[in-house]
Formats: structure tokens, sequence, C-alpha cells
């Protein structure tokens, strides 16, 4: 059978694509070939407390290569591997973004689409949101969208938490909404889920009238040979791990960061090194193939409460959790997210990095107030109900890594780089996140400060605490001991470089990357709202581009 499309990868981007496909022509022969198993009714997966999440069965556990910034630790790098892709083991976290940074893609790659203006109507289209804002907002969506009024979850500390916000400086959002492109400040926690079930983006969007090949995995794209000098080679069709050849008019990678960059290297397409390393034959140099690669850093830490009894945490004996919404999401109240006001000392470790002192008026990291950091405070700790507990969540990383090919073998997993805190920006935008939520935990100004915590319950390996006077260097010592990932990897196969605005790899006919890796800059958000917005618009993109013809 020869397929009009066959997708490599069956996650978010697959299914958001073929099935928006099919909607829009029936007749079309649309193929998914996922290599993981179909959860769509699996219950183990379908709670926030679930035991078959991140390191289960629908986990790839992928871990990096030691990471110099991290006293050469591997670090645990999680991918959804399953029909749904990383809505089988994600957070939920709905959260879309900075402004600036889609802007910044639109021009970067000189297309009004893949600006925010041009993705917002896709954002809209995709949520069922309870906030009341159409102009930023949609109501009608096929994914749901909870947050903690809509839920009727009143946890014990959210006034002290917003006043202790306040005061360190951070302002409250209008409607405590963070998802309307200008994400700085204080607002409530949104997650895709509908009374704390997981929505997996293969059930929101289903796949009925498209084939789908579970536990298969796919070895390289089938590549024709030109019969004329310049003329380009031809995505033709895949070449199954067993040897099984199947054909297609039109191949879409969408495997995810780290295995579309490995797809394309092994097919043929990539850094023209990389491939003879393993005599894999040259079809496309393409040098930035694996290059660009990205993840958001993760530190948490656990803060010990005064008065343990006053029933603050999940593990407590307070009523209060026993109510069933409180098992609906992430125990907490808002998710803050943060500049840097230090621009002398941001400045300072921008020219340490390039080496040259940079223009405040141009540079991207000064011109305008960026979203750096991300926190989330949370009624969660030890299991005794003696702690509560921070994320710090570094969204716009100046460190880039790379996924490169271990074996001419898709069995072998690729060695995985995020190089994760390199720079010196990084270590100081890090640093300064960890300044801020010492400042709103411990402070006398703050509420929590005064009257809930007593302070940071510390680290293995460490004999100092977290304090107000903590110097750089234990808080950087600190953050390369306990800095994990997010699970956020973009950014190989970025637009403008690999791909052009139309998703189509450069150089190759009929052969397009709809995931994360086409990402050309940092997305300072979790990914779900923006691949969700993206594989709306690819779905539009490729419709128009082949079957309207």
């Amino acid at each position: 059978m020869l397929w009009d499309y066959v997708f490599v990868g069956g996650g978010l981007s697959a299914s958001v694509v073929s099935n928006r496909l099919h909607h829009f022509d029936s007749s079309l022969k649309i193929l998914v070939i996922e290599a993981g198993a179909n959860a769509n009714n699996d219950e183990s997966v379908m709670w926030p407390n679930s035991t078959n999440l991140i390191g289960g069965e629908y986990d790839w556990k992928y871990k990096t290569v030691p990471q110099v910034a991290l006293n050469n630790r591997n670090v645990d790098l999680p991918c959804g591997k399953a029909l749904g892709g990383g809505t089988v083991i994600n957070s939920g976290g709905w959260i879309r973004g900075d402004k600036f940074d889609f802007d910044l893609w639109g021009d970067l790659v000189g297309d009004h689409r893949w600006s925010y203006a041009g993705l917002l109507p896709y954002m809209k289209l995709s949520e069922a949101c309870p906030v009341d804002n159409p102009k930023e907002h949609g109501k009608d969506g096929p994914l749901p969208i909870q947050g903690v009024v809509s839920t009727h979850r009143e946890f014990p500390l959210r006034n002290q938490t917003l006043e202790s916000w306040e005061a360190v400086g951070v302002t409250q959002l209008p409607n405590n909404d963070g998802n309307a492109g200008n994400p700085l400040g204080i607002g409530d926690l949104f997650e895709n889920k509908l009374k704390g079930r997981r929505e997996i983006a293969s059930n929101n969007f289903p796949l009925g009238g498209v084939t789908v090949l579970t536990k298969t995995l796919v070895a390289k794209v089938l590549l024709s040979t030109p019969t004329t000098s310049g003329q380009e080679p031809e995505a033709t069709g895949v070449k199954l791990a067993n040897g099984t050849e199947i054909k297609g008019k039109e191949i879409i990678l969408s495997a995810g960061a780290i295995r579309t960059a490995q797809l394309l290297m092994l097919s043929g397409i990539g850094p023209a090194d990389e491939l003879s390393k393993f005599n894999i034959p040259i079809r496309v140099s393409q040098p930035d193939v694996g290059k660009n690669f990205q993840d958001h850093g993760l530190f948490a830490s656990l803060w010990t409460l005064k008065d343990p009894s006053a029933g603050y945490t999940v593990t407590s004996p307070n009523p209060l959790w026993n109510q069933p919404q409180y098992g609906y999401g992430t125990p907490a109240d808002f998710l803050v997210t943060t500049g840097i006001k230090d621009k002398a000392g941001l400045a300072a470790a921008i020219e340490k990095d390039e080496g040259k002192t940079p223009d405040p008026k141009t540079h991207p990291l000064l011109k305008t107030d960026r979203t750096f950091n991300e926190h989330v405070f949370m009624y969660t700790g030890t299991p005794d109900g003696t702690t509560v507990s921070i994320m710090l969540i570094n969204l716009l990383p100046t460190s880039k890594g790379s996924v490169t090919l271990n074996s001419s073998d898709i069995n072998d997993v690729p060695n995985i780089n995020p190089n994760y805190h390199f720079t010196e920006v990084d270590k100081f935008v890090a640093r300064e996140g960890m300044r801020l939520q010492i400042d709103f935990l411990l402070s006398n100004k703050t509420a929590l400060g005064r009257d809930i915590i007593s302070g940071e319950l510390g680290a293995t390996g460490f004999t100092e605490t977290f304090t107000t006077e903590s110097t750089d260097d234990y808080i950087d010592s600190r953050i390369a001991a306990g800095l994990a990932s997010t699970f956020h990897p973009m950014g190989t196969a970025a637009m403008g470089k690999v791909v052009d605005a139309n998703l189509r790899v450069k150089g190759v006919k009929n052969l397009r990357v709809v995931d994360t890796s086409v990402f050309p800059v940092t997305i300072t958000a979790h990914l779900q709202v923006a691949i969700y917005a993206t594989a709306y618009q690819a779905a539009d993109i490729i419709y128009r581009n082949t079957c309207t013809k």
C-alpha cells in the first residue's frame, strides 16, 4: 500500500495532525507508527499520583551524558514512549509562555504564522479554558483546562503565599492569568486535566480512521537516489527495525527532539562528520541536525514548618485533604514567573560568555524584561508532613547542547547532552532565582518567613542549609548537585536551519518534522501549549500544501 502520510512517532504532534488531516479529508490513507504501546485506557497512568509514570513502561528512561557543570552527573530525562507521547507521563501543566518568545520565533524565520498572533488562534482552538477572556482563551476546544479556582481547591496558605510573593516584589497578574502572553508575575496554576484525570492526546484527538502501529520501531527514512545533478532526494517511505519497508507519499517525523534527530542522522541527513563516524552514507549534509538542543533545568528544595500540626501539607491529618477535589492536581496555588532585576549582574554574566560588553538596547536578554525563572510552592514534602517544597525552573537557558549518534543502530540510544548550566548566564539566573525563593520563604517581611517556615531542610552531602546569608558559591554548589530535568527537550531540528517555515526538511522532498525539535528559540514555559498550537498549524499547512493543489 502507498500511504498518503506516514507519521514516525505517535505522540502529541502525530495525534493532533493525523486527527486533523482525517477531519479535513476522510479518504486520506494515514499511518501512525509508534514505538511504545497504547495507553489510552490504562488506569495506571490516569492520576497525578499514578505509579506507572516516570520510570514506568511508557517512559524511554533516557539519561544524559555526564553534565560537566553538574558534577559530571548523568541526569534522568524521561520522555513518553506510548501513543500520546509525553501526555501519558507528564504533569499536565498548561502554561503558554511569553509572547516575546513566539514573536522572536516569527522574526527569526521571517514568517508571521509562527509569531504569538499567528499561533494564538490555534492556542485558543485547542483549549476549553475556565478563564473568561475571549481575546486570549478558547472555551470549546478538545482539551479541558482546570485551575485551582475552577476545581474549588482552597489551599491553607493561599493568602500568605500571595502576600509573601508580593512582599518580595512580584506582582499579581490580571485575573491571576499567566497564559495571556505576559506571564511575569503571580498567576494561578492551570493544568490540562478533567477533575484530575490525565488527558492523553490520542484520546482527545481520536485516531479513528487512522491506521496505528504500536510497539513498532522505525529505523530510518527511505530516500530516493536523484537521477540528475542538483536534484533533491525524495522521502519515499520508512524502514522498520525488523527490515520491513513501508511506502508513503509524505513522511512526517514526530518522534520528539531526541529520536527525530537520531532518525534524520540514521537516514543520512545530518552533520557530515557525525555520519562518517558510523559509515552512514551522506544524503544531505546538514550541520544543524542534533544541535541547538535545550531543556529546562529544575531545582527542588524542602523547607521545614514551624508548626507541622497546623495541617498545611497533603500528608498531614488535616481533614481538608480528604475532600476529593484536593486529589485533582498539583497541590499548589500559583505558578509564578520572574525576570531578572539585577540587569548589571546579568550583563556581566553575558559579557563573560560572549567576550564583549552587551548593548542593553539591543541584546535580546536585556532589551526587554524576559521570563527567566518559574517558581511553584507546593503543599508536599517529606512523608511525615513536616516540610513543604518549592521548585525553581530555569525557563530561558542560554546553554545549548546536542544529540549525537552512539551507533548506526536505531536500538542504541543516542548521546543526549543538554549541557545544563554551562554558561555564566544560566548560573547567574539560577542563583538569582534561588535568592528570591530564600527571601520569599525566610525573610521577616513575608508572612511565610515570619509565621510559617523555620528554615530549609538541607540536602545530602551538605552541612549548611540555604539562608539569607548563603554565598554565591554555596548556591552554585547546591544547584550543581541537585539540578534535574523538567523533561522539555527541544530544538534539534530548528526551524530556519533544519526545516523551513512549512516544516519541510531542507534539501529533501516530502519529508517534514512536527514536534518540539523545530522550536528555533527557547519557549519559556512547559511545552504542551506550544506544541499543541504548532501541531494545529502544521495540519493546516500540510493539508494546504499537499491536498488542495
